[in-house]
């Protein structure tokens, strides 16, 4: 019993760790900390956003997987990837912002806002995470730790960047608000796009539909990318002055 619950424990920690550790890490770059409570309520609001998504992305997958007889495999694990299951999982977050950020007296900064979004995708990523160590040893193919390490460098990142640039798009719909719905809609459809291709890598290299064994560079080689692409853009991000909220 004591050895049962001792391992329950480490599996938790594990599940809990990789998106902590990425939460600290993107805060200590913030110049004026956030409230606390703030940042705990968008992180459980990403992590309680995993039912509905899984509910949807259920019943979403299930009425797509009845077209894959006539789809070539391809373009059914790009679709299934970026347009049900990257656009499901980016759009709940982006809404999380935009209920219970955009109008509030915390946003104070334009780069509190891929800040937000971060602190909401890595709620979510951290849930997913749990989900994913409470079903071993039936569903885990991996050592417990070669999945943590696995999930910090992987979809932990993935969805932390994915869901940053949608907050970078935000923060340029503050001081463009004649294109703000270009902006916004840019940005989820990089968002989006970036969620799926990444999946869609990875699960070409697990089933082996790519070309060859190396196949597994192309995920690691865009989050490199949008990690650059998404630290470059908080340091301009920051260089500009607060101005009204979004309406």
């Amino acid at each position: 019993m004591i050895n049962s619950l001792n391992t329950m424990f480490l599996y938790f920690l594990l599940a809990i760790l990789p998106g902590l550790i990425w939460l600290l890490f993107f805060l200590k770059r913030d110049n004026l900390p956030e409230p606390k409570l703030k940042v705990l309520q968008i992180f459980y609001l990403g992590m309680f956003a995993v039912i509905p998504v899984a509910v949807v992305e259920y019943f979403g997958l299930k009425w797509f997987n009845q077209y894959l007889p006539f789809i070539p495999l391809v373009p059914y694990f790009l679709v299934k990837n970026i347009v049900i299951i990257g656009a499901l999982e980016e759009t709940f977050k982006y809404l999380i912002i935009k209920f219970f950020v955009l109008k509030d007296s915390c946003l104070d900064e334009p780069v509190d806002l891929p800040l937000y979004m971060i602190i909401a995708a890595l709620g979510f990523a951290t849930a997913e995470n749990i989900l994913l160590f409470s079903g071993y040893p039936f569903q885990m193919i991996t050592e417990p730790f070669e999945l943590a390490i696995v999930r910090f460098l992987g979809a932990t990142l993935l969805h932390a960047l994915a869901s940053g640039i949608i907050g970078i798009f935000l923060a340029l719909a503050f001081y463009w608000l004649r294109q703000k719905w270009f902006f916004i809609f840019s940005g989820l459809a990089l968002s989006f796009t970036i969620h799926g291709m990444f999946d869609f890598f990875l699960e070409s290299s697990i089933i082996q539909l790519a070309i060859n064994n190396y196949s597994i560079i192309y995920p690691i080689l865009l989050l490199i990318v949008f990690y650059i692409f998404l630290t470059v853009a908080i340091r301009k991000i920051r260089k500009l002055k607060g101005v009204c909220l979004i309406k």
